[in-house]
């Protein structure tokens, strides 16, 4: 990974971190499409997220996003074993599976926000596109190749700019932090 691209990644997890509450290992929920690309590429998908989120991951998977590359046949053998080794996000949806973009949506957004903190793995532009409008969600996705980690969304920045103002007027208007 570049040095420059590499120095971002480590100040956006910071940021993840220190405003967010996001920890190790970061929970990592993967789509189908990003693990059949990683095996088209001949990608250490599990190394190359670490590497990204500079950290240790647990990579999990929902049980559509699982359908969807079963099928695809034949073609996505492999990626469908490399599935098979990430922990299970059980989506509810086993009877009447939803599309991946769908279980993505139903799993990871609560009530408008990233509850369980995940840092979605997609290749899919509208999934990525719905998640830049939900704060605190790191997104990541295979360009040629190479993993990116895409900027924080407009809306992850005023909702970090919020949390700042709410800690320093707190600290302010706390009595005990009066001398």
């Amino acid at each position: 990974m570049r040095q420059k691209r590499s120095k971002s990644y480590r100040k956006q997890m910071a940021t993840y971190n220190m405003a967010f509450g996001f920890r190790q290992p970061y929970q990592i929920l993967v789509d189908g499409d990003i693990i059949y690309d990683a095996t088209k590429y001949k990608m250490n998908l599990e190394k190359s997220l670490e590497s990204v989120v500079q950290g240790r991951i647990k990579p999990m998977i929902t049980q559509c996003c699982i359908k969807s590359l079963y099928d695809r046949g034949e073609e996505a053998k492999e990626a469908i074993a490399l599935a098979k080794t990430f922990e299970r996000r059980r989506c509810n949806h086993l009877e009447t599976p939803l599309s991946q973009a769908d279980c993505l949506n139903s799993v990871a957004i609560v009530k408008g926000t990233n509850k369980h903190r995940y840092v979605v793995a997609t290749q899919d532009p509208r999934v990525r596109g719905q998640f830049r409008s939900i704060p605190a969600t790191p997104m990541i996705y295979i360009n040629r190749s190479v993993i990116i980690m895409e900027p924080m969304s407009p809306a992850t920045e005023a909702a970090k700019r919020r949390l700042e103002v709410e800690k320093l007027s707190a600290g302010l208007n706390n009595p005990r932090s009066r001398g």
